[in-house]
């Protein structure tokens, strides 16, 4: 026989439904709570209980359109990742001059543009990343406390010191100090720029202006190389050319003037319905929306506001640690904690992008020309840097028609077979057996392509869409430290890599590492395209449970067994 019975409404996440209960009549589903009637079936000749998806959600934003402010708002926040991408290589363009470096006559550059060794050089270029560890965890401080527009406004400020700074001063530690704080304004920036995007955009955008983070560092890396190589350039008598850096650093000094107009822009309505602040929610939301607004207030807000603790009875084994664990799903938890399986995607994702080689393959990319033959390597490297904006640029589309999960997934692969193809040639010069340029070549187009599609845009997109509200400033504030941190180490063991297991035993050590991230993205990472929070928090716990066989996430008011 069985019993049938109710249980009260749950924190969210949804918990699984049962195979056997009907759908749960429609009036009881009409408010703005988010209220669940279910059933449980137990019988004496079954022990388990079959899971269901989650019922499905209220709609909010399936009525959501976009107005012309949220993608000035956005178009101005992306402001701070261009900074990104132009502070990063400022040194690709200005090393051999900043350094000394004689051109091939042997003359030397201009006295007040030689202020390093290369080893002191070294250490300008990696100080960028110390900084901006430090600003990824401030800006999460800065962003819970004053907002995300008010945060990124206020990075303007250590920009522009840094980069007068650096136009002006002749003194070398006064430099180094300098790249810091330019460094912790971009840890900042980095910080707060998926969270903001992530919480203004509509759903049915959200990936595509997620994506648009990454294309913005893409094209701060393109036009710092492109003014650094041809624009700002210092010529002799005998014509050598040199970079003029200091008029360079006036060119960051006028971006930080742009990202000052975010404190024009509408405040991310997230934040303030985390602060319970109903007529700030609408004021903002009417700014970034174009139509009637009262449904996304009604969702933001009991998103945001901790739902009523409940009893938390024992699961079907009736252990502790079923009660724990239902205990850690709901969304009324202590903090970041909660949210285990969400830190490590998150967090997973930043780390394999630095750990995919990217940087090892992009100083390669002049290398692996000239070994090509191409008649001039540095336009050749400059031109890969203009595909890879380009092709960021299709990511901003393919990631709302294809999904995350494809593209990270085939990305990854192909990563992985572009490193495998770059160990080969070189396993290949070595022994002087078959190893035409070309395939170099087609192994450097393989990565950019792949990398640009997949693993460059899409984890900062992921960071935004899951975590919810109360937990997200933080979350992306450590998954940016991590992702610095791991950017910092790999550029600091590369050339040491290639000592201990030589180019080719680095680039297998990276393909095998690419490998290993399409297999963590099959197995952990969900597909994030057109859910809310709650539906991919859902998707995770249910990620959690697959193989254990028992319901033992769910939390139940009162089960009813025989």
């Amino acid at each position: 026989s069985a019993l049938w019975t109710s249980f009260a409404p749950l924190p969210r996440p949804w918990p699984p439904r049962l195979a056997t209960m009907d759908a749960p009549p429609q009036e009881l589903r009409q408010s703005g709570q988010e209220e669940l009637l279910g059933s449980i079936q137990t019988s004496s000749s079954a022990g388990g209980c079959a899971l269901l998806d989650p019922p499905p959600l209220p709609p909010p934003a399936s009525g959501q359109r976009a107005s012309a402010a949220m993608f000035a708002a956005v178009g101005l926040c992306c402001v701070s990742p261009l900074l990104f991408g132009f502070s990063l290589s400022f040194t690709s363009p200005t090393q051999t001059t900043m350094e000394g470096d004689a051109a091939g006559d042997g003359m030397l550059p201009p006295p007040g543009l030689r202020e390093f060794t290369k080893d002191t050089e070294g250490w300008y270029a990696s100080l960028f990343n110390v900084g901006a560890v430090i600003g990824a965890f401030s800006g999460s401080a800065l962003s819970e406390r004053l907002g995300r527009k008010r945060t990124l406004a206020f990075t303007a400020l250590p920009h522009a010191v840094a980069w007068v700074g650096t136009a002006l001063s002749h003194n070398r530690v006064m430099l180094f100090i300098l790249r810091v704080l330019n460094g912790w304004a971009v840890g900042m920036g980095s910080a707060v720029t998926p969270c903001y995007i992530g919480e203004i955009a509509t759903t049915g955008l959200r990936g595509a202006l997620g994506a648009a983070n990454q294309l913005s560092v893409t094209m701060g890396i393109f036009m710092v190389s492109l003014l650094g190589d041809y624009a700002f350039v210092v010529e002799n008598d005998k014509g050598d050319r040199f970079c003029q850096w200091r008029e360079l650093a006036w060119c960051g000094l006028g971006l930080c003037t742009v990202l000052l107009g975010m404190l024009y822009m509408p405040e991310s309505p997230r934040w303030h319905a985390k602060r319970g602040d109903q007529a700030a929610v609408e004021a903002a939301l009417r700014r970034l929306r174009a139509g009637d607004v009262a449904a996304e207030v009604e969702a933001m807000l009991a998103e945001a506001s901790p739902p009523p603790q409940q009893p938390l009875a024992a699961a079907a084994d009736g252990s502790p640690a079923a009660q724990a664990e239902a205990g850690s799903s709901s969304r009324g938890g202590a903090g970041l904690g909660a949210y285990s399986r969400s830190l490590v995607v998150g967090v997973g994702l930043c780390m394999f992008q630095q750990l995919s080689g990217v940087n090892a393959i992009m100083m390669y990319t002049t290398k692996i020309c000239q070994e090509a033959n191409v008649p001039s390597p540095e336009l050749a490297a400059m031109a890969s840097m203009g595909l890879q904006v380009v092709l960021t640029g299709v990511a901003c589309v393919l990631v709302e028609r294809a999904g995350r999960r494809p593209l990270l997934l085939v990305g990854s692969a192909f990563m992985s077979l572009a490193h495998f193809l770059l160990s080969y040639y070189y396993v290949a010069q070595s022994l002087h057996i078959w190893a035409p340029s070309w395939l170099a070549l087609l192994a450097l187009c393989i990565f950019i392509v792949s990398f640009s599609l997949g693993m460059g845009p899409i984890p900062w997109l992921i960071l935004a869409e899951v975590f919810p509200t109360e937990v997200r400033g933080t979350a992306s504030s450590l998954a940016t430290a991590v992702n610095w941190s791991t950017s910092f180490v790999v550029t600091l063991v590369f050339l040491r890599l290639q000592e201990m297991i030589t180019r080719q035993g680095t680039f297998l050590m990276f393909g095998i590492i690419c490998f290993g991230c399409a297999v963590f993205v099959q197995f952990l990472v969900p597909e994030t395209k057109g859910k809310s929070v709650d539906e991919v928090l859902s998707e995770l716990s249910r990620r959690g449970r697959r193989g254990s066989g028992q319901c033992r996430d769910v939390a139940l008011g009162s089960v009813a067994s025989q």
